[in-house]
């Protein structure tokens, strides 16, 4: 019997993760969505998964896969985690491992770094592109860094970085008609964002340029420096009001003394 859409994202992810045993959380996440990016759901079966997971399914599936309750039946659940080297680990509390399992686990992760970086990329422009539908713009172009968006008398020149720690302005170097967003993915702290605000965050807003963030995990993007002007895209963020509240926080934290 041919296994349809949600069958096929069971199947995969139960292989995924009785490969991995222990799995790095940011690991699981970057492969659920692209586990459904795969499989081209129908709009039928998206309907289904909505009623199990929410609007957005591979934020939904991977924190269904999390839970006490998994909607996958044969799935191992996931109860316990451990910190290897400032990143979180899941795995299954029965099973007994030891140092050199997760010395394992660890070196597995390390390895598939450089694929990860670009599964997540791919995962932040099916997010952007999300959005930016349904803010009413459509792609007119793409290249090896930058995606434009256009929607009636306006346009988005929008450039994707897998971390906040790479971001160079210098590479917004756009149509002064157009919108400049830079997206970068949320992180597990927030060292990393409050140096990009104290030493670019003045620059990012002299020059126009917006940066906003993409949280896997909520399948939602919020801005964190600048502000649109375009009520479409304003209402498609989960936290509109983030950029403001940036800068009324971290901006008398990051001033000169």
């Amino acid at each position: 019997m041919t296994m349809n859409a949600i069958e096929r994202i069971r199947s995969y992810l139960r292989d995924l993760l009785m490969d991995r045993g222990i799995i790095a959380r940011c690991e699981l996440l970057n492969r659920t969505y692209e586990i459904v990016r795969s499989t081209n759901l129908s709009q039928s079966e998206k309907e289904e998964l909505h009623k199990l997971v929410g609007k957005q399914v591979a934020a939904g599936v991977f924190a269904n896969l999390l839970s006490g309750a998994p909607i996958f039946f044969d799935l191992p659940r996931l109860d316990t985690y451990t910190l290897l080297n400032d990143k979180i680990f899941h795995f299954v509390h029965t099973e007994k491992y030891g140092k050199e399992d997760f010395d394992n686990a660890y070196r597995k992760f390390q390895a598939s770094i450089p694929e990860l970086r670009n599964i997540l990329r791919q995962n932040m422009v099916d997010i952007l592109t999300e959005l930016m539908t349904e803010a009413g713009y459509g792609v007119i172009d793409v290249s090896s860094q930058t995606i434009r968006f256009e929607a009636p008398e306006r346009r988005a020149d929008c450039i994707v970085y897998t971390s906040v720690g790479s971001v160079n302005l210098d590479d917004c170097r756009r149509d002064p008609k157009a919108d400049c967003i830079i997206l970068v993915p949320s992180g597990d702290n927030l060292e990393p964002f409050m140096k990009f605000f104290r030493e670019k965050g003045a620059a990012s807003e002299e020059a126009r340029i917006q940066i906003w963030v993409v949280n896997l995990e909520q399948g939602a993007i919020d801005p964190f420096i600048g502000y649109t002007t375009d009520l479409d895209i304003y209402r498609q963020f989960k936290n509109p009001r983030l950029a403001e509240m940036v800068r009324s926080t971290w901006g008398s934290k990051c001033s000169p003394q």
